[in-house]
């Protein structure tokens, strides 16, 4: 009898179990789905989406590497600056969320406003940031194992999220910037 009811009892703690499982289970993909229409609602205002160039993304790439290792030719490339961040907007409005393409277009993107910050603020923690960011653009280009432990891109949509947010705090930056350039002008 006590064998009947150890048993009853073990069968009725493993069906709660599985109820317990199923129901988080749905609570996860319920959230998972919030942040999908959360990544893709983030978008840049005014900013229209462009098809990304993983060929002109290396290009800018290089380009901004060439800036970063050379702080006193910055302010003259203040325009060149400015057309490489809006590039990046175009792609990061084009991209999906999550993808390494959205996580590239967002650290070129960022790369641009560091060094224009520089030309702004001169600072070597500016440089080292966009040195930084740069790697970051690189490496989401060439790896091709997410979620490998590094900074590339996991393919977890918050991940996407983080991307959008970090897109649109750069083009806060970017608005900032064009004050302080005004001011010292």
């Amino acid at each position: 009898m006590e064998m009947r009811i150890s048993g009853v009892l073990i069968l009725v703690v493993v069906i709660s179990m599985a109820v317990v499982v199923i129901l988080q289970s749905r609570d996860v993909t319920a959230k998972r789905e919030a942040l999908a229409l959360i990544a893709t609602e983030l978008r840049e205002e005014g900013v229209d989406a462009a098809k990304f160039d993983r060929d002109r993304a290396f290009e800018l790439i290089a380009v901004l590497d060439g800036l970063s290792t050379d702080p006193d030719a910055i302010p003259s490339h203040t325009e060149d600056l400015k057309t490489i961040s809006a590039i990046a907007a175009g792609w990061a409005a084009g991209a999906a969320s999550p993808s390494p393409e959205l996580h590239a277009s967002v650290a070129i993107r960022n790369a641009a406003g560091e060094l224009r910050s520089h030309s702004v603020r001169p600072s070597s923690s500016s440089i080292r940031k966009a040195q930084r960011e740069l790697e970051r653009a690189r490496h989401a280009l060439t790896t091709t194992s997410p979620g490998d432990g590094t900074s590339a891109p996991s393919g977890l949509v918050t991940e996407g999220v983080r991307d959008r947010l970090q897109n649109l705090e750069a083009a806060q930056k970017e608005k900032a910037l064009e004050v302080e350039e005004e001011l010292n002008n």
